[in-house]
């Protein structure tokens, strides 16, 4: 009986610790805004699929989290020799969908927050945008991952570079990527809600900075 008493708290504090690392995921590099790296003049312009395109998103305080999806409203790739040079895509973030709470007053209470200045403002900022500025081709030796991507992200009117890896498989109609799950800190967007880097009083009531991303996208001619 002892023996029990005293496993079951090590336990629960080995349990609390894993949840208060967060979404997991490469961290991407950011920074300050960059320029599109054009140099190359004969391009293809091929147009993203919104139907199968979108954004998975992990959120989580230490003790949950929460995930789901966001969709695209519209975007292309600048395709030349079969390789990404450049493109856009708009993000609809007044379509956030919750995909873990199955209980709909719940889930709209979730998506609902989430839309609010809270977190993305989405009455006053209903898009975010992903540009992309430079795209390096990876050695592929090992590494599932065969480039690594480089694009200005803007939400909240706030505008950051972020660098990550991802999977891109071209043919001769069609292209699709899928990045790595990377993180990035949402509070250098602007979005502070209850951070504990931010608001140092919050004590365990904070959600953490760390937000987890998996982009997916297919375009075609």
């Amino acid at each position: 009986m002892i023996l029990k008493t005293r496993i079951a708290p090590i336990t629960i504090l080995l349990a609390f610790m894993v949840s208060c690392q967060g979404p997991s995921g490469e961290r991407a590099v950011t920074g300050e805004a960059g320029t599109a790296d054009m140099t190359v003049e004969d391009f293809d312009t091929w147009y993203a699929d919104t139907e199968t395109s979108h954004i998975e998103w992990v959120g989580a305080r230490p003790a949950s989290q929460h995930n789901g999806i966001v969709g695209l409203k519209e975007g292309h790739l600048k395709i030349s020799d079969g390789e990404i040079v450049g493109g856009e895509f708009v993000i609809d973030l007044e379509n956030i969908v919750v995909l873990d709470i199955t209980d709909p007053g719940r889930n709209e209470r979730l998506k609902s927050h989430l839309e609010s200045d809270d977190f993305f403002d989405v009455p006053n900022h209903p898009e975010a945008r992903f540009e992309i500025t430079n795209v390096q081709k990876k050695d592929n030796a090992g590494n599932q991952s065969t480039h690594q991507i480089t694009g200005n992200l803007t939400m909240r009117g706030v505008t950051r570079s972020v660098t990550f890896d991802a999977s891109v498989e071209p043919d001769d109609d069609s292209v699709t990527a899928r990045s790595v799950q990377f993180l990035i800190d949402r509070t250098e967007w602007g979005v502070n809600y209850q951070s504990q880097t931010v608001y140092a009083d919050l004590v365990d009531r904070f959600i953490l900075d760390d937000i987890a991303l998996v982009i997916n996208l297919t375009a075609s001619k």
